[in-house]
């Protein structure tokens, strides 16, 4: 049985720091936060550490002059797992009628034992294939121009045609981490995959969805970490990467499976000729 109520959400001042073509983006970091709290609220017992079958289909632009986002959120519980839609509807035809436009769904799995992880903390740091190093003020000015509340890659990015290595900052501000973790650090892994696309596939992909994300332990903000990306299949859109953060003790923290990455601007945007040629700007 499908469950729809309306939901406020709060525009904290960080969140401005989210943005693309001018435009102040919800992030999905946060969009899965938002679901997770509405499961929390009408399912107390549910367990959060397993998502599945996320989807990302539509930004979400956030109005410059509000601080607050009405939104809708839709839960539904079914065979192994409660899935969540945020939703917003906007008027159409004059307002004569109102269309309902879905930014993120995802399934919290339930009785399910977590998967053992596949990845050690020695092999995450090892990568052949020709590595550069490309320094995180270069990856915030040119390739990820995001505000400082989202610039968490916090040392120079290490890339190869075998994935991307990156110490990540656990950020702060006023950001909920205690139902999945910071949202900062998955944020700054997928800006990896992004670095990573550009380098070497002459796009600009943004996070679209995953198959599966499994939290053993939720990072913290201000905490630091290591997330290393691999791709799995980049022959056509979407591309496909696994990654993997880690804290700093080399204990695994989170495993996201088939976290999917296209070019939502149809060529738009193009990557500066520097990064697909491994060298940068001082």
């Amino acid at each position: 049985m499908k469950n729809r109520f309306s939901f406020t959400i709060e525009i904290r001042p960080y969140l401005r720091d989210h943005y693309f073509e001018g435009k102040i983006i919800f992030p999905a970091v946060e969009a899965l936060i938002v679901l997770a709290q509405a499961v929390r609220s009408h399912h107390p017992q549910a367990n959060l550490q397993m998502l599945t079958q996320a989807s990302f289909p539509r930004m979400l632009a956030i109005d410059p002059a509000s601080n607050r986002l009405e939104a809708q959120i839709e839960i539904e519980s079914s065979e192994g797992g409660i899935s969540a839609s945020l939703l917003t509807s906007v008027k159409i035809n004059n307002g004569a009628m109102s269309r309902t436009l879905e930014h993120a769904r995802v399934k919290f799995a339930q009785d399910m034992v977590l998967p053992q992880p596949i990845l050690s903390y020695r092999n995450a740091q090892k990568m052949a294939g020709g590595c550069i190093n490309v320094p995180a003020a270069s990856i915030y000015h040119e390739l990820i121009p995001f505000g400082a509340a989202y610039q968490n890659i916090s040392s120079d990015l290490s890339v190869s045609a075998q994935g991307a290595l990156a110490d990540i900052a656990g950020g702060n501000g006023e950001a909920d981490d205690q139902l999945l973790g910071s949202p900062f650090v998955l944020d700054a892994t997928m800006h990896a995959a992004c670095v990573w696309g550009q380098r070497f596939t002459d796009i600009v992909p943004f996070p679209v969805g995953f198959d599966r994300r499994v939290i053993y332990s939720s990072t913290k903000k201000g905490g630091s970490y290591l997330a290393r990306i691999a791709p799995i299949d980049v022959s056509r859109e979407p591309f496909i990467f696994d990654a993997w953060i880690f804290d700093q003790e080399g204990i695994m923290c989170e495993s996201i499976s088939g976290l999917r990455m296209r070019d939502i601007t149809k060529g738009r945007i193009r990557p500066p000729q520097w990064i697909r040629e491994g060298a940068w700007k001082e």
